[in-house]
């Protein structure tokens, strides 16, 4: 990814940030992973404390998207661990974003990746397979939506309707 500055893309982009067409997440995420700065459409999912349906989109092809994970903000559990980070870069996720916990912080150190979380926690999630995929969601204080074009990088995370030119 060629280096995309998120205060940058603000300041250029002030009329897409007025209409909304441009959101800046609330700065709430912990950075994690080797990619401290990624990008890329999203994938969306809504769980609660429960990783099986995180796993499962992690298994597919990433070709350098980004997923963004509603976990309710629950502080009880992780919904992404070691496994998932090395699944993640494995399969070509630029980024993975979670309202939520994640775990294993050495081991996602470790991939390269770019994860966002509000914090770590030891224990893991439940397996129960309950939640949804592909639906609008709402992190950091925003509207997102599949398919949107996510920014990070150690400024704060943007949302924008459409890929913004580097």
């Amino acid at each position: 990814m060629a280096f995309f500055a998120t205060a940058e893309a603000c300041d250029t982009n002030a009329a897409h940030l007025a209409s909304g067409d441009l959101r800046v997440l609330q700065p709430i995420f912990q950075i994690y992973g080797q990619c401290r700065a990624f990008s890329g459409p999203i994938v969306t999912l809504k769980v609660f404390e429960d990783n099986v349906f995180v796993r499962e989109l992690l298994e597919t092809k990433g070709e350098g998207r980004v997923l963004v994970i509603d976990g309710g903000g629950s502080m009880r559990c992780a919904l992404v661990g070691g496994n998932l980070g090395q699944l993640a870069q494995n399969t070509g996720w630029a980024g993975i974003v979670v309202n939520g916990c994640i775990r294993d912080v050495d081991e996602i150190n470790g991939c390269d990746i770019g994860v966002r979380a509000l914090a770590s926690h030891p224990q893991k999630s439940n397996k129960k397979g309950i939640g949804e995929k592909h639906v609008p969601i709402y992190v950091g204080g925003t509207l997102i939506r599949e398919g949107e074009w996510l920014y990070a990088d150690s400024d704060g995370v943007l949302v924008s309707k459409t890929e913004l030119s580097v």
